[in-house]
């Protein structure tokens, strides 16, 4: 008796199931596969190119445009910053540019003559300028909210005239002038707050984010070196990014004269760029490994050679 086996072999209907997905998605990345065969094919044009429109860009945005930095007035967003210009324009005096020095003796009181006399001479020595207005004495009338409970600290105050700008432009004369007061009486602390606080405080955080975007570049070049191996390898990442930094501050120039911008971001651009560019670049390289291992590179090679002519492939790692 003969039996005769029927074996249904379903890698046929795999195989058409698999083409139809890959027809689907090389539809689907048409216009990427489009361009990125094109700028394969035409690499010098594609790489110069982006280097001539990058230079434009930068130069464009920042010697003819400008940067337009945001006013410290308009810095807030939604509907904070709605409130904030009813506020404005209902009462434009509302929030003084208040600055305060604190005087204090661990020993003495106000009532003692030596603490009386660095008051006095705390307010000698802003009392003449043109940017203050409202000079407050701690020893002035019913000004006593000035002097401390127990009376070892008194504050003396001023606002300054124009706005948040303006104040801050013209704090660093009048800081100095008190700073130097104190220094002329050691037995006393002299400090200041208010305006010069905020400044001080804007000025470390803008310096602290400009170190770190100093510092990211040799980081990165650290960490491809330790991944990639070599310099060569590593400076394309790194000009890829680099160059894409350099193209969105010209940018964001041309953009800042419609929607003002933060002084802080171009740094906060070169952290983003560094960080997306490279990233970009090892997920680039991890997938061709990835293939390569899995002993489809002879079958990649293959495939791109009529690919860069036709133009449907986007990636070495897409099945086209």
């Amino acid at each position: 008796m003969k039996t005769r086996v029927i074996q249904e072999d379903p890698a046929p209907n795999r195989h058409r199931k698999t083409d139809l997905a890959s027809a689907q998605m090389q539809r689907a990345m048409n216009i990427a596969g489009r361009m990125g065969a094109w700028s394969a094919r035409h690499w010098k044009t594609a790489v110069f190119g982006w280097l001539a429109g990058v230079i434009v860009l930068f130069a464009f945005g920042n010697m003819v445009v400008g940067f337009k930095q945001l006013d410290i007035n308009d810095a807030g967003v939604g509907q904070s910053h709605k409130a904030d210009q009813i506020l404005k324009k209902a009462f434009p005096e509302r929030a003084p540019q208040t600055e305060f020095v604190l005087v204090q003796s661990a020993s003495r009181t106000a009532n003692d003559p030596a603490f009386r006399s660095t008051v006095a001479e705390v307010i000698d020595s802003v009392k003449s300028s043109p940017a203050i207005k409202n000079l407050d004495s701690p020893y002035g009338p019913k000004r006593g909210s000035l002097i401390s409970e127990d009376r070892h600290a008194a504050m003396v105050q001023w606002e300054m005239r124009g706005d948040a700008d303006q104040a801050q432009d013209n704090i660093d004369a009048l800081s100095a002038a008190t700073d130097n007061v104190g220094k002329q009486h050691p037995a006393f602390f002299v400090g200041h707050a208010g305006v010069s606080s905020d400044k001080g405080l804007e000025k470390m955080f803008g310096d602290q984010l400009k170190l770190a975007g100093e510092r990211s570049i040799p980081i990165t070049i650290g960490v491809l070196l330790v991944v990639l191996g070599t310099l060569v390898a590593v400076g394309i990442p790194i000009l890829l990014a680099l160059s894409g930094v350099l193209g969105t501050i010209g940018l964001v120039a041309v953009t800042s004269h419609l929607v003002p911008a933060d002084q802080n971001v171009n740094a906060v651009i070169l952290l983003i760029g560094l960080a997306v560019g490279v990233d970009y670049s090892l997920f680039y390289i991890k997938r061709w490994r990835e293939e390569r291992a899995a002993g489809r590179e002879p079958w990649l090679r293959s495939k791109l050679r009529p690919r860069l002519r036709a133009g449907p492939c986007s990636s070495p790692a897409s099945r086209c």
